[in-house]
């Protein structure tokens, strides 16, 4: 099914504002909220996906059941009382997996302090043969990845980055 890319980019500014509407409710709960995406399927499902922020020195922790539910809950009645959404829609809440792919800005923005598999371009780190590496995301400054390798320091162009994911320790 090809989407009109008008009615696309009104999907996506009413991702954005649900995405506003809920972001700090969702935040109360222990968790964050990294999407919310309506698309039709049928019928319209509005999915939202959280994950359990890691910080501080805080190993990270999975998203539970229960952290769904909640959410669950809380956007639902939200979302009855503000009816951003003009048609009717079914609601899931979900965790981003644990090797969540990495496509956008804020998803690396979303994951500092995370352990990441990264892809790169072969101009990104001439003087590294080894063009896949794993490293903690320290930060996202700019246009540029700061990276910890074997607690190293590397910078890496975001441009650079031809595949990305999430790879935590197991």
């Amino acid at each position: 099914m090809t989407v009109d890319p008008g009615t696309r980019d009104a999907h996506n500014a009413l991702d954005l504002r649900v995405e506003a509407l809920l972001a700090e409710p969702v935040a109360g709960l222990g968790v964050r909220l990294l999407e919310a995406r309506l698309v039709q399927e049928g019928r319209w499902i509005l999915r939202l996906v959280i994950d359990r922020p890691a910080g501080a020195g805080q190993p990270e922790s999975a998203v539970t059941l229960d952290d769904c539910a909640r959410v669950s809950e809380v956007a639902g009645r939200i979302l009855d009382v503000e009816d951003p959404i003009p048609h009717a829609f079914r609601l899931e809440v979900s965790s981003p997996g644990m090797f969540r792919p990495l496509k956008e800005r804020r998803h690396f923005e979303q994951s500092v302090g995370k352990w990441v598999r990264l892809t790169l371009a072969p101009d990104a780190l001439p003087e590294r043969k080894d063009r896949t590496l794993r490293a903690r995301l320290a930060a996202v400054e700019g246009e540029t990845l700061r990276l910890e390798i074997q607690g190293e320091p590397v910078t890496v162009p975001l441009q650079g980055v031809r595949k990305a994911r999430l790879d935590p320790d197991l």
